[in-house]
């Protein structure tokens, strides 16, 4: 199937003096059929949980050959279809598009809980940083994000703008 999403990576880790490089690091996850399809939204997350993926309709579904009927629309997205993918990019801007290199994290959880700056086993994903992964059974009503001070140290004040890109599985 066509369309999948594919990074590369580089990345330097443990202390200076002992760092390791590690490039061309490889990942791709490619939709396995046309039940489904991307979703892509440019998200101001806010300082109250909320789900992270709205209920609209997919981008696209199927192979890149598949279109949509004219006069129909593509089908919507429901809280019982599955995340098989997720692309988070925090902008490092606030809701209004001003640069704001002091603006908060965005936090996430993945469980169905409240997302919030201090939840056990939040991702927190920073100014300019990105996060991704693939899900295995992860609904969208189960992830939810927040916007909170960086480091999880306090409730935040901003707004923060994300990209978000997912491959959701149209099971409903």
């Amino acid at each position: 199937m066509a369309d999948a999403a594919t990074m590369t990576i580089d990345a330097t880790i443990l202390p200076d003096e002992i760092s390791k490089t590690l490039t061309n690091l490889k990942y791709v996850y490619t939709p396995v059929d046309a039940t489904e399809g991307w979703y892509y939204k440019i998200v101001d997350v806010t300082t109250t949980s909320t789900d992270l993926i709205s209920t609209e309709t997919f981008l696209q579904k199927g192979t890149t050959a598949a279109g949509v009927d004219t006069g129909s629309a593509m089908p919507a997205i429901t809280t019982s279809d599955k995340v098989k993918f997720l692309f988070i990019k925090h902008t490092g801007t606030t809701d209004d598009g001003t640069t704001d290199n002091t603006a908060d994290s965005v936090y996430l959880s993945t469980d169905a809980g409240t997302a919030a700056h201090n939840l056990k086993g939040a991702i927190e994903i920073g100014p300019s940083e990105s996060w991704f992964g693939k899900l295995a059974n992860t609904t969208v009503a189960d992830i939810h994000a927040i916007s909170g001070a960086k480091l999880g140290a306090t409730v935040g004040g901003d707004k923060v703008q994300c990209i978000v890109a997912a491959v959701i599985d149209d099971v409903a």
